[in-house]
């Protein structure tokens, strides 16, 4: 377990810094004010991930995800949230809902070099492999 453990913890890491660039959209009787809101919580609970507090990064996200609810990036963060609290079939719904939706986006800035060109979708593939059954 402690091999693939260190496997799944490295994984997160990678796969916490790929929601740079959002491409959200808006919903709501204000959407310009809702839109707002959900890239302010996005950018919070992603700065809670890199610091390592997942419950506020999951609070944040959840948040985003109400707004933008078929959001990759979102989706993807929170997937990872979920494997770094180790709610694995959480995560798991969340990476497949990643994949379900097929995203062609290459996110820009990957902390592993080795994962540059990747899609959001294979990134969620790379992520669900990573999951304990």
């Amino acid at each position: 377990m402690g091999d693939r453990a260190a496997v799944s913890v490295s994984r997160a890491r990678i796969f916490a810094v790929v929601g740079l660039v959002l491409a959200l959209g808006g919903c709501g009787y204000d959407p310009a004010t809702d839109e707002a809101a959900a890239q302010l919580a996005y950018r919070r609970g992603f700065e809670a991930l890199n610091a390592g507090d997942w419950l506020k990064a999951q609070q944040y996200l959840i948040q985003a995800k109400q707004a933008f609810p078929e959001d990759p990036y979102v989706l993807l963060n929170l997937g990872v949230v979920s494997q770094r609290l180790g709610r694995f079939d959480e995560a798991r719904r969340y990476f497949q809902q990643v994949v379900d939706l097929a995203p062609d986006d290459v996110p820009e800035h990957v902390t592993d070099p080795n994962l540059a060109g990747r899609s959001l979708e294979d990134l969620a593939r790379m992520a669900l492999a990573t999951l304990p059954n």
